[in-house]
C-alpha cells in the first residue's frame, strides 16, 4: 500500500513539475529530501611539461598502433586524464603498483569518483625505473603483454585518458579507456 502511495507522489511530483518547475516542488513539498552531487574534485594537470610530452607520445603511439590494426583513433579525454594522473600519483606517493587502489578502488570506482559515465572501462598501467623513453617503454610492454595488448586493440573503446607521474627516478603511467 504504501508503494502505491509513494508512486502517486512522484506521478504527482512530475505532473506539477511539467507545469510549474521545480522551484515550486520545493515549495509545495519541502519536506523532500535534496540530493546533491558532490563537486567534481580540482583538474590535476600534468605533473611537468616533461610528464604533458609523455602523455601526448604515448596517445599518438597507441592510436598508431590502432589505426596499423585498422580501428578507429580513440579521441583525448581531459577529465578522464585527470582521473590517470590522480591514479599515478597515488601510485607513486604511497609507494605501490597495482590494479587496485590503496583505498581498495578499482578502475571502475576512480572513474565514477571523477564523475565520468561510462558503459565500458579499461586500465593498463606501467611502471619503470631509470629508463630514457618512458612513451616508448610503456606502449612496447603494453603490447607484449596480452590483456594490455586487447585492451589497446578492443574496438568498443572509443575514448582515452593518460596520466604520468614520476617519483625520483621511477615513472608511474595510467592509460584509461572507455566508452561513454
Amino acid at each position: 500500500m504504501r508503494h502505491i502511495k509513494i508512486v502517486n507522489i512522484i506521478g504527482c511530483l512530475v505532473l506539477i513539475w511539467a507545469t510549474t518547475g521545480c522551484k515550486e516542488i520545493r515549495e509545495q513539498f519541502p519536506e523532500l529530501p535534496t540530493f546533491e552531487r558532490p563537486a567534481p574534485p580540482p583538474p590535476k594537470p600534468a605533473q611537468s611539461p616533461t610528464a604533458a610530452k609523455i602523455e601526448t607520445a604515448i596517445y599518438q603511439q597507441i592510436n598508431q598502433v590502432r589505426q596499423e590494426d585498422g580501428l578507429k583513433t580513440l579521441k583525448k579525454n581531459d577529465r578522464l586524464a585527470e582521473v590517470a594522473r590522480r591514479y599515478s600519483q597515488q601510485m607513486a606517493e604511497k609507494d605501490f603498483f597495482s590494479h587496485t587502489g590503496a583505498d581498495g578502488s578499482n578502475v571502475a570506482d576512480r572513474v565514477v569518483a571523477g564523475q565520468i559515465s561510462f558503459q565500458i572501462v579499461g586500465e593498463n598501467l606501467y611502471m619503470g625505473t631509470n629508463i630514457r623513453k618512458p612513451a616508448e617503454n610503456a606502449v612496447e610492454g603494453w603490447m607484449n603483454s596480452p590483456g594490455h595488448r586487447e585492451n589497446i586493440l578492443r574496438p568498443v573503446y572509443a575514448e582515452t585518458g593518460i596520466g604520468v607521474w614520476k617519483k625520483n627516478n621511477t615513472y608511474y603511467i595510467t592509460q584509461l579507456f572507455l566508452r561513454q
